[in-house]
């Protein structure tokens, strides 16, 4: 029998509109691989979602205090029907398959200045 593992997480749009103004690039490029930033088209609240997404992945996994996990090791990316979906590498993928979880579904939602994600998945350990 397996176990359920969740993460959620809340974002304000106004933390990455605050982040890009002051680092640009360099903010976009630490936090999103390219295919995010192509699917959101840069656009501030879709990033929120995806920064929440990552969060909420990152939630799941519950890593111990001394494992840094990348947030470009967790990549909300959206699927050929435009559904965002997790595709995971570096120490998140490690961590992933050390505690035996499946695939990870992730819903994402953005309103009023606010972005939200709730990921689930199986772990068979």
């Amino acid at each position: 029998m397996g176990t359920i593992r969740t993460g959620t997480d809340l974002a304000a749009v106004e933390d990455v509109v605050a982040g890009i103004s002051a680092h640009g690039e360099r903010y976009l490029d630490r936090l999103f691989t390219v295919r995010e930033r192509t699917d959101a088209g840069d656009d501030p609240e879709r990033l929120a979602a995806r920064f929440a997404g990552k969060e909420a992945v990152v939630k799941l996994l519950r890593p111990a205090p001394e494992q840094a996990i990348p947030l470009r090791d967790v990549a909300i990316v959206l699927d050929d029907r435009g559904a965002p979906t997790v595709e995971l590498t570096g120490a998140a993928a490690a961590l992933a398959e050390s505690v035996g979880c499946g695939p990870i579904a992730v819903s994402l939602a953005h309103e009023r200045g606010l972005a939200v994600a709730t990921a689930v998945a199986l772990s068979d350990r």
